[in-house]
């Protein structure tokens, strides 16, 4: 006879949005959006996650066709898209950038609005490169009221954001972008950790440019040596010394 996993349970942030944490280390944030025709599931998850549980958990919620919409490349936010493709999804967007080789469809710089009926709609943009060179967030409305925005790891809270990838004097700008859309949005998810709020991101963005403005200094004033600014920049070592790295190579 068969397991049926225990399903993943999602929790309930408004009507139409909900969230869970599949059963990994990775602890990334996968989001669910339910419409009358289709269910958006936002960063599914890593290869090692339980990816059976998560689809039985979307499937006690709805019955609609999903979509699936990866808001960057890295393994432990698209590992389970090859297992949604073979139990019958057919549509992962990703930003072209993302070098998502799963993805189906991919969004440029042009907004991109997936229609999941009853008036519920989720817009995939890319604001900017950040994190990667493919970020996209997703943006959540329904009616009137602000909606809710999954960032990806272009907003990480209880850590220090991953600069191994990233491109980081862009990220602050990025970060400025996605801020200023806080009229619309009124909360924020991010990749990594709790729900955050238009204040954190202003918070996010200004430590951010204080490491910019801190590494690069270092950089023009020891050329050889710059990671002698690591004990002043407001990162752990590790992400600091890849700050540095990152900008040294700009």
């Amino acid at each position: 006879m068969a397991h049926v996993p225990d399903p993943v349970r999602f929790q309930r942030l408004e009507e139409h949005v909900w969230l869970a944490a599949p059963g990994s280390d990775s602890g990334v944030n996968v989001g669910l959006v339910l419409g009358e025709d289709f269910a958006v599931l936002i960063d599914p998850g890593p290869s090692d996650g339980d990816h059976a549980a998560l689809l039985a958990g979307v499937r006690e919620l709805s019955s609609a066709e999903i979509l699936v919409v990866n808001t960057h490349g890295h393994r432990d936010h698209v590992g389970a898209n090859e297992f949604l493709r073979a139990q019958g999804v057919q549509k992962i967007w990703a930003h072209e950038h993302a070098g998502v080789e799963s993805a189906t469809d991919l969004v440029s710089s042009t907004p991109v609005t997936l229609e999941l009926g009853g008036g519920v709609a989720v817009v995939l943009a890319h604001l900017g490169r950040g994190h990667t060179s493919g970020d996209l967030v997703a943006g959540v409305r329904s009616g009137d009221e602000p909606g809710i925005m999954f960032c990806g790891d272009l907003v990480r809270e209880g850590r220090d954001p991953e600069f191994h990838d990233s491109y980081p004097e862009e990220w602050v700008r990025t970060l400025g972008r996605l801020w200023s859309m806080a009229g619309n949005y009124g909360r924020f998810v991010p990749g990594h950790g709790r729900e955050v709020d238009a204040d954190f991101l202003a918070s996010m963005r200004r430590r951010m440019q204080q490491g910019c403005n801190v590494s690069a200094q270092a950089i023009r004033d020891a050329v050889n040596d710059a990671t002698k600014a690591i004990p002043i920049i407001p990162y752990g070592p590790g992400e600091s010394r890849e700050l540095i790295t990152r900008l040294r190579g700009r």
